[in-house]
């Protein structure tokens, strides 16, 4: 049986986060003695990413950090996530794995109202 897990809360008061983890940011409660930079995330994939670093034994933390907008639809803060240097490669290929293929593809619906031709083949006929 498994116990529930502890979600972070930035907002909550009291928080039981180490001292080495800023007060803006979520750590996932693993200690390590030295952090490198993985990625940066954008906030809808902060607490899957979290989670699935407690499941595999990685330490993370991550802190939000003011970008520059250079497109329209860009994030003004994005999450750099911090992880245990030594664990690096096993949490660079958990992170592709979990971004990668942790959720299905949206196929794109077609335009309604318009009538699309049927797509034919392209054969090549023998001389």
């Amino acid at each position: 049986m498994t116990t529930a897990r502890e979600v972070p809360d930035p907002w909550s008061g009291s928080r039981s986060t180490p001292h080495w983890v800023p007060a803006r940011g979520l750590a996932n409660g693993l200690n390590s003695h030295s952090w490198a930079v993985l990625a940066d995330l954008a906030e809808a994939q902060v607490y899957r990413v979290l989670f699935a670093l407690i499941d595999a034994g990685i330490a993370a933390y991550v802190l939000p950090v003011r970008t520059t907008v250079l497109e329209r639809g860009d994030p003004e803060v994005v999450w750099r996530l911090w992880v245990d240097i030594p664990r690096y490669r096993a949490a660079e290929d958990l992170l592709m794995e979990l971004l990668r293929y942790g959720r299905p593809r949206r196929r794109p619906k077609p335009v309604q109202g318009r009538r699309r031709r049927p797509r034919v083949p392209l054969v090549r006929k023998p001389q």
